[in-house]
């Protein structure tokens, strides 16, 4: 009972963040697992940027949560701050790692010349190039709710 009194909008949010993550390399895995033009075409940076900014929030939640009265109180929740703006900042390298990957995909897909279209265009490649636009845009929507996240306490004041 004490544990659930513990629990703050910041760390809501913080766990929030952390399953969007997880789903957003669900996403990831999907996309370079299916057919198409991206199939196992992996950006293993995002892959580590993402993994990262989840073990990084992880280290938030359990230092928000343990139990501790004092000085040590105060260092942790700096240590808990500090891990809560770091993994915003990781999902945004994932992002910008997967664009950079994608973007040159992305235009051969939907801006080829009218000639190559029909060949371009297929319903396969199509499919791909929709699967790694959600996972762009699940990662940045993990990126701006880490972001707000970190504008909320971890700790109860007493």
């Amino acid at each position: 009972m004490n544990s659930i009194k513990k629990i703050t909008p910041g760390i809501i949010l913080t766990v929030i963040t952390l399953l969007l993550s997880v789903i957003s390399i669900i996403v990831y895995n999907t996309n370079i697992a299916g057919e198409g033009y991206f199939h196992n075409a992996a950006v293993s940076n995002a892959v580590k940027f993402n993994v990262l900014g989840i073990v990084v929030l992880a280290v938030a939640i359990v230092l928000a949560l343990v139990p501790v009265e004092g000085v040590l109180a105060k260092v942790l929740t700096i240590l808990s701050d500090v891990c809560r703006i770091v993994a915003p900042a990781l999902f945004i390298a994932a992002v910008l790692a997967i664009v950079t990957a994608r973007v040159e995909g992305f235009a051969f897909i939907y801006f080829s010349n009218v000639e190559v279209l029909q060949e371009v265009q297929t319903p396969a490649n199509i499919s791909s190039a929709h699967g790694a636009i959600a996972n762009i845009v699940f990662l940045a929507i993990t990126a701006v709710v880490g972001i707000v996240s970190a504008f909320f306490s971890t700790r109860k004041e007493a």
